[in-house]
């Protein structure tokens, strides 16, 4: 009886491994980036010392006087991530 009890144990575990996870999508309407009406974002590519291409996002507020001299903020984005991604929201934040 023990043994037949184990073995139903072990067939139920190893079937449970064979049902797919069905998650709820969560991407219908959805906003996840933050953007504002403050800010305009300019895609730029330049080419770095070894002459890779590098492509990046200017974020400049939309009232920016460009007749005088501006500080700049260079965000980078954490490990694994795209620049689309954090670096973004804060690039925007700083902006505005």
């Amino acid at each position: 009886m023990k043994i037949v009890g184990n073995s139903m144990a072990t067939f139920g575990m190893a079937m449970a491994h064979t049902i797919s996870a069905m998650a709820q999508n969560m991407s219908y309407g959805a906003d996840n980036f933050y953007c504002s009406d403050n800010v305009t974002i300019h895609k730029i590519n330049f080419a770095s010392q070894y002459q890779t291409i590098i492509a990046g996002n200017l974020f400049t507020p939309n009232n920016l006087d460009r007749s005088v001299s501006a500080p700049a903020v260079i965000v980078g984005h954490p490990m694994g991530a795209v620049k689309e991604q954090s670096a973004n929201l804060y690039a925007t934040k700083l902006a505005e």
